[in-house]
């Protein structure tokens, strides 16, 4: 199973980030990159005190703390 990671930071405060995980079910890296943007974007529609300073697909088993 893959997952997305956004790494998001306040627009009020920039160096405050933290990665978040949107909904996504994908079993393979070329479907999570390929529908990246889309998922990112209706995120950054939902959350509009925060930016998206990154993101990533990665296996669901390496998640990490949140920064």
């Amino acid at each position: 199973m893959i997952e997305l990671v956004l790494t998001v930071c306040l627009l009020s405060s920039p160096t405050a980030c933290r990665e978040e995980w949107p909904e996504f079910a994908g079993e393979s890296l070329i479907a999570c990159m390929t529908q990246a943007q889309f998922r990112a974007a209706r995120w950054a529609e939902q959350h509009p005190a925060y930016r998206i300073a990154k993101w990533r697909c990665q296996p669901a088993q390496a998640r990490q703390t949140p920064i």
